[in-house]
């Protein structure tokens, strides 16, 4: 909830500066479909998200992530779990990872504490009597990309690859604030 209002308290008043100087120019119907497709979006990226959740069962996990659904892992596929607390930035708070892994360290599941609570990491990390190997030093996001690369998304393998995204997704939006407020009339 708290981000949902943040997201907010960030785009309304980019909408309404976008809305004032829209409606002088006579493109404000376009921000209006703007604003509604970004807004379509967001509800969507919401229900995904609402529908996020791991099941333990007698037999195993049933993961229901955010872009696949009802992923069932056996239990008997789980050989073990690494537990892993890594630290948030450059600050000395850490959060914890979880990686369960089948017999040839093959990731099944990985769990990270900026979305489950360390409650939650525990409990899937117990469920099926998987020795769990606990690391004892905290790691940084770089010692985890060398220690732990296999197991990463490939936006952690390879952070150049985030900022490239973020210069592109910026650079795009630019050039639709650019459309969207052109003046289409010729004087």
């Amino acid at each position: 909830m708290q981000s949902r209002i943040v997201a907010a308290a960030l785009t309304l008043p980019v909408f309404a500066a976008m809305l004032w100087f829209a409606i002088p120019r006579g493109t404000w119907i376009r921000v209006l479909i703007a604003m509604a497709m970004i807004a379509a979006i967001y509800g969507g990226a919401v229900y995904l998200l609402s529908r996020v959740r791991i099941d333990i069962e007698p037999d195993g996990l049933i993961e229901n992530g955010f872009f696949a659904h009802d992923r069932r892992i056996a239990a008997k596929r789980i050989a073990s779990a690494v537990f892993i607390p890594v630290y948030r930035g450059q600050s000395l708070e850490t959060t914890p990872q979880l990686f369960l892994l089948d017999a040839s360290g093959e990731l099944l599941v990985r769990m990270r504490g900026q979305y489950w609570s360390t409650a939650d990491i525990n409990a899937v990390a117990s469920a099926f009597g998987a020795p769990v190997r606990t690391v004892d030093e905290p790691l940084t996001r770089a010692q985890l990309r060398v220690d732990y690369v296999d197991h990463l998304y490939w936006f952690e393998r390879w952070p150049w690859v985030r900022v490239a995204c973020l210069v592109g997704g910026i650079a795009a939006l630019s050039l639709v604030l650019i459309v969207l407020l052109s003046s289409t009339t010729v004087d």
